[in-house]
């Protein structure tokens, strides 16, 4: 046990140096359309979110670290003094690779689903395309107040890492990887 976590550890640091030194400018998760529509308890929503890894996060997951990538919707009742929190939501998946398959594996951590893919660029392309959800609200929205809107960011959980790559992660930019959060009208039925 001892030497899986020395061997484990001794990976991921290495993982975790080549990344340092490489270039991360072009990693970035970017929302790039979000289509939302109320419609009395229910939020309809379509998204497309641009998922790119950094060099040491794609090397990590060639190696065998699970990424998990986190969606969050948050619905706003805009508000002349202050806006009110109506809905809160959030979607986890993981990406990993299954050496023996050759093949990249995305979970929706949610409700089970898995799906394979032949390469990192199809995963994550899966991963960042959301059509047609559907959230149940605890409340019915008032169709008299037009002013509603759907926050939606994207990022990776560090918190979600292997324990002894989590404090590295934590201070190098190439693995803080977020979309910020993005804001979207949303139409009313």
């Amino acid at each position: 046990m001892s030497v899986l976590f020395r061997c484990t550890g001794a990976l991921l640091s290495a993982v975790l140096l080549c990344g340092i030194q490489a270039g991360f400018a072009s990693a970035d998760f970017v929302v790039t359309d979000v289509q939302a529509r109320l419609d009395r308890r229910e939020l309809h929503v379509s998204t497309r979110i641009r998922l790119t890894l950094s060099e040491q996060a794609e090397l990590a997951v060639e190696n065998g670290v699970p990424l998990v990538v986190l969606t969050e919707f948050v619905l706003v009742r805009d508000g002349i003094l202050w806006n009110e929190t109506l809905f809160e939501h959030s979607i986890r998946q993981q990406l990993r690779f299954h050496g023996l398959a050759d093949r990249y594996v995305v979970e929706d951590l949610n409700g089970g689903r898995i799906d394979t893919y032949d390469s990192v660029n199809d995963a994550l392309k899966s991963m960042g395309v959301f059509r047609s959800q559907v959230f149940t609200m605890s409340a019915e929205v008032n169709p008299e107040s037009p002013e509603y809107t759907l926050q939606v960011r994207s990022l990776l959980d560090i918190n979600r890492l292997p324990a002894a790559l989590r404090p590295l992660a934590f201070f190098s930019p190439s693995w803080r990887l977020s979309s910020g959060w993005t804001k979207w009208q949303v139409t009313n039925r």
